[in-house]
Parts: C-alpha cells; sequence; structure tokens
C-alpha cells in the first residue's frame, strides 16, 4: 500500500461520519455548515512538478470542474455531488466548440462571471492565443470537464484522477492545467 491510499484508507472513516452529521445541514440547504466540518484530504508529497522543458515547447491538456456539457449533443451531468463511490463523469469539449452551445450544469457556483466571459473557467480563448503567440507549445484538441463539488475523494483518486491521465497520454499532453469552477 502506497502512502496515498494508507492516507485514502485513513480519511474514508472520517469522511462516512461527516456524511452523517452534515446530512441534517445539506437537507436544509446549509451547504456553508456542512462544508464547515468538512474532514479534508491531505495526500503525500508535492502534487507539483516543473516542466522538464520551456512551456514555449510543452504540449498542455486542460481540466475544468466548471461543469459544462454541450447542448443537444451531451447528457447533463448529475445536477448534485454524490456521497458514495460512483466515479465522477467527465465530458470532453472540442476547442473548436460553439460557445453558445455550451451549457453550465453545476449547481455549486454563481454562474454570472462565466457567463460574462466564458474563459474565466474554460479559458479555451485566452489558451488558444497563448498558443498562435508561441507562449505554450501547444493545446489538446479535447478539454476535459468534470463536475466541481465531489466531496468523496475515493472515486476521484481511484477512478477519475487514472482516467484524465490516460487520456491525456493518449493525446501526448506533457502538462495540465486544473481550472477550477
Amino acid at each position: 500500500m502506497n502512502q496515498d491510499e494508507a492516507a485514502l484508507a485513513d480519511w474514508q472513516p472520517r469522511f462516512a461520519e461527516w456524511v452523517k452529521e452534515a446530512g441534517p445541514f445539506l437537507a436544509k440547504g446549509k451547504a456553508k455548515e456542512a462544508f464547515a466540518i468538512y474532514p479534508w484530504f491531505s495526500g503525500e508529497g508535492d502534487p507539483f512538478m516543473s516542466l522538464a522543458k520551456p512551456a514555449s515547447q510543452t504540449r498542455f491538456g486542460l481540466i475544468t470542474t466548471g461543469g459544462y456539457s454541450i447542448e443537444g449533443e451531451q447528457e447533463p451531468f448529475r445536477a448534485g455531488p454524490s456521497f458514495d463511490d460512483t466515479a465522477p463523469e467527465i465530458r470532453t469539449i472540442p476547442l473548436d466548440v460553439d460557445r453558445k452551445k455550451l451549457r453550465i450544469d453545476h449547481m455549486g457556483y454563481d454562474h454570472r462571471f462565466a457567463k460574462e466571459d466564458i474563459n474565466c473557467n474554460l479559458p479555451l480563448d485566452r489558451l488558444k492565443e497563448m498558443e498562435e503567440a508561441g507562449e505554450i507549445g501547444s493545446l489538446a484538441p479535447e478539454t476535459q470537464v468534470v463536475m466541481g463539488l465531489q466531496p468523496n475523494v475515493t472515486p476521484l483518486i481511484q477512478h477519475l484522477i487514472p482516467e484524465l491521465v490516460s487520456r491525456f497520454k493518449s493525446d501526448s499532453v506533457e502538462a495540465a492545467l486544473l481550472v477550477p469552477s
């Protein structure tokens, strides 16, 4: 068992207890109170690495937790968070998607700013500009979109992260940019 698996095994009972304690708060729409007692997970080691080469020569992949899907082409994300071991859903958004077809399914944040400028949490246009200016080497042709507000980290670590890594490897991505909602 590696260190993160050991940390996850230690965290899981604390999460199960939190679900019981937070349930009444969440049922009353008091998410702030529920998450004030959330047992935050912390893995071992540093999750960040330095690039092996300049950004201008690196292929980047984009992940957003904004909960976007393409209207009429993709199923909407589940409406709320999952507290069980259900693996988080992933949607793929092509860089050239018609921005007018994008829908925000995520109910956990104020959509006002994303509706004013989608680039605040889905920076497709800004990254394309950076690619054209030579500031980044290239950008993967598809953005990986997940739903934020995933309180159970177990399926994130065991399912979501390996799936995202696999997708990026198949597209020769060398560095991932995570844009939270």
